[in-house]
């Protein structure tokens, strides 16, 4: 596990002279409210301001201690998004050329030497402390690395005052084919130049395998072009957009630059959201070996604030494909409890706090999101399911009759439960739904969450309930009591939302709204369980559906299994809870009957 270690030697905005941070893992995520001094923070790691912060970083991984130096950080934020652009390049166009061009014009510019021996002395000192890859207000160029890559090939072919005297013709020998000028401000549209480096590679391979026996493998060699990798993480991230499978290539120009297409129509990057933007921004910086090859560190500055559910999965992948499996530390900063509760569990976890003398880091232990990862992760994957979402959301606005609402995949459970207790036998897995609409006069519902049937029951929109009567079933667990009490509790216009509470523990407790006909119902109190179970133990107590039925024919059903040795209800196991249903269609009525008093309240709801 690597650990970075942080010194300022100098005050820095809020943060003092000699602060020291320590931070550990492979992949971080740091929240905090605005404010805190997160963006500074990373800011002072990446040396990445208008003026110069001193500090020093230090780099443990595997024991092995290292200084990081500027070059080996990558530091990203949700600003530089804003804009990228809206086009990848134009057709047929020269990659060496504008790349040569642009190199030219900066060796001219600020390296090669002019008739005045007071700007040529200038030269010399700034092309020595590599003083032009800066701004006029510190900040590094756009262009930096082409700059440095730039001065290294005019020091290794020239050891005296030559490189600062060459002609454009003996520039141009000295560039090599794959030489990039790359704008890290304008990665998005840089993609025309990583394709074109694939394609030379391509070409010099084919030169070397013509001089020997070897075949070149071009279907081999796909596998790793930059738009094979592209379009393979858009397939597993879900995009629709994809890049052509193969770009031909005559030297020095490529047949054309790179599209997105959807099938064969081609798209703009503006047809991209800002969130995919972010994510395929992400993977370009990586293809690109320029800018990856010596990074140790990247920084993410609220990156994730354009991105949905669904994208910030995506951003984890590309994270652990692309930095991770590579041996990149990575620190995230966030105050989003998506990134947070859909980090992948070797996360590390801070939190950052402001104080008046120094801002405070502290390590936070993963099991104290294990709430807010529980309750986003069910809510993120009804949505990422758009297709049962929205069946599961317009079946419930077209409902026209009385309809019971029950958590989880359990609805088959007490329809069946309905049938054998009304003496309906002969229930097959195609007969069932049919023989329940034929003697029952209400539907049961499910695949609902407790989260999702409070949410419904506390829901302004009345309209919903005019042509029917609907029940909410919770479990009589921790979670589903205490939501029942919220809704007991709650008010509107300086009066209750919910009636007084009716019925027993026994029979179902339940309560009405007082504007429309919902209710809410906790599951009954079996006979056999009255002297365990009160309102006060419903934590300990965990009363399910598979709770009511006969405890003899769940011990003796290898899909089910006791609690624990203390409480002797029954549970179904978790890969069980989907198909338990077809054991029941021919068990005896029998095990069904501490399903009667529920189902005789349920009655009596929709008959008052």
């Amino acid at each position: 596990m690597k650990q970075l270690n942080i010194k300022l030697l100098k005050d820095y905005k809020s943060y003092k002279k000699d602060s020291v941070f320590s931070i550990c893992g492979d992949l971080v995520v740091i929240s905090g409210i605005n404010g805190c001094g997160k963006s500074q923070l990373l800011k002072i790691i990446a040396n990445n301001d208008n003026v110069k912060i001193d500090r020093e970083l230090q780099l443990i991984n595997n024991k092995n201690c290292c200084l990081i130096k500027p070059n080996e950080i990558l530091l990203f934020s949700f600003r530089d998004n804003i804009d990228i652009g809206s086009d990848f390049g134009h057709y047929t166009v020269s990659m060496q050329q504008i790349n040569l061009n642009n190199a030219w014009n900066f060796y001219e510019q600020n390296i090669r030497f002019k008739e005045n021996d007071y700007y040529n002395t200038h030269r010399i000192k700034a092309f020595n402390n590599k003083e032009f890859i800066y701004n006029p207000d510190g900040s590094k160029k756009s262009t930096w690395r082409s700059i440095l890559q730039l001065c290294e090939l005019l020091e290794e072919n020239f050891k005296d005052d030559k490189k600062f005297k060459l002609n454009i013709n003996e520039f141009e020998k000295l560039i090599p084919i794959d030489f990039i000028w790359r704008n890290e401000n304008d990665i998005v549209q840089q993609v025309g130049n990583l394709f074109y480096i694939a394609c030379c590679d391509r070409v010099d391979k084919q030169i070397k395998c013509s001089t020997s026996t070897k075949i070149f493998d071009n279907d081999n060699w796909l596998k790793t072009a930059p738009w094979t990798i592209l379009n393979k993480l858009f397939e597993e991230l879900g995009f629709k957009y994809r890049f052509k499978d193969d770009y031909l290539f005559n030297t020095p120009n490529m047949e054309e630059n790179p599209k997105l297409r959807i099938g064969k129509e081609v798209r703009q990057i503006n047809d991209l959201s800002d969130g995919e933007k972010a994510i395929l921004k992400l993977a370009l910086n990586s293809l690109d070996q320029e800018i990856s090859k010596d990074v140790k560190l990247v920084l993410y500055d609220e990156y994730d604030a354009p991105l949905n559910p669904s994208l910030i999965e995506a951003f984890y992948k590309v994270i652990n494909e692309f930095y991770i499996k590579k041996n990149i530390q990575v620190i995230i900063t966030t105050h989003s409890p998506a990134t947070i509760s859909l980090a992948p569990t070797n996360t590390k976890f801070y939190e950052l706090f402001a104080q008046e003398n120094n801002p405070k880091l502290i390590e936070v232990n993963q099991f104290d999101y294990a709430e807010l990862k529980e309750a986003n992760k069910t809510f993120y994957d009804k949505l990422k399911n758009q297709k049962d979402r929205i069946f599961e959301l317009e079946k419930l606005l077209k409902q026209k009759g009385n309809a019971l609402l029950v958590e989880d995949e359990y609805n088959q459970i007490y329809k069946i439960a309905y049938l054998k207790l009304k003496g309906v036998d002969e229930l097959t897995e195609d007969n069932l739904d049919e023989k329940f609409l034929e003697n029952s006069n209400f539907t049961i519902e499910g695949s609902y969450s407790s989260g999702g049937l409070f949410n419904f029951l506390k829901c302004p929109n009345t309209t919903l309930d005019i042509n029917c009567k609907r029940i909410c079933l919770f479990d009589f667990d921790y979670e589903g009591y205490s939501k029942y009490e919220k809704l007991m509790s709650l008010k509107t216009n300086n009066r209750k939302l919910y009636l007084e509470q009716h019925g027993k523990l026994c029979t179902g407790l339940y309560i009405k709204h007082a504007d429309c006909n919902r209710y809410a119902m906790m599951l009954p109190i079996p006979d056999r369980l009255k002297d365990f179970v009160s309102t006060s133990t419903s934590s300990d107590c965990f009363i399910e559906i598979e709770t009511l039925l006969d405890s003899e024919y769940l011990k003796n059903n290898d899909k089910a299994k006791q609690r624990s040795p203390v409480l002797k209800f029954y549970k179904l196991k978790d890969n069980h809870k989907f198909d338990f249903w077809k054991d029941l269609l021919n068990a005896d009525k029998s095990i069904f009957n501490d399903f009667q008093p529920l189902f005789k309240t349920i009655e009596t709801i929709f008959k008052s």
